[in-house]
């Protein structure tokens, strides 16, 4: 997998996971979510999200419906997949940056435009 990232925080904005899913479009249409968090900022729906279990998988509509928009994940990790395989992952670190992961260079071609300031970094 090839990694970008970019600070999550945009003009006193933060750059919330909701937005990131719909960055992906029809590419993450299909994948199963897997979700950790560590943390996050508080908000009504938080819990709701943390029952989403590292175990269990939902779908990038369901994670959608759960990741409202102004939710601030400070700390955590989703991991898109297509069956057994991983297909991207985002991770937010600290609230300053989120790292997108993907073997798909259109997912990280689709991540440089909407966001210039993205930067390629090692895995």
């Amino acid at each position: 997998m090839r990694a970008l990232t970019f600070a999550a925080w945009r003009d006193g904005r933060y750059v919330p996971l909701a937005e990131l899913l719909v960055c992906l479009g029809g590419l993450g249409l299909d994948l199963r979510w897997q979700v950790q968090i560590d943390e996050a900022g508080p908000h009504p729906r938080y819990a709701e999200l943390l029952e989403t279990t590292p175990q269990a998988r939902v779908g990038t509509l369901e994670l959608l419906a759960l990741a409202a928009p102004d939710l601030q994940v400070i700390d955590g990790t989703f991991t898109g997949w297509v069956g057994g395989e991983p297909v991207v992952i985002l991770e937010a670190f600290d609230s300053t940056s989120w790292d997108v992961y993907s073997a798909d260079e259109r997912v990280l071609v689709e991540f440089r435009r909407r966001y210039p300031d993205a930067r390629d970094m090692p895995r």
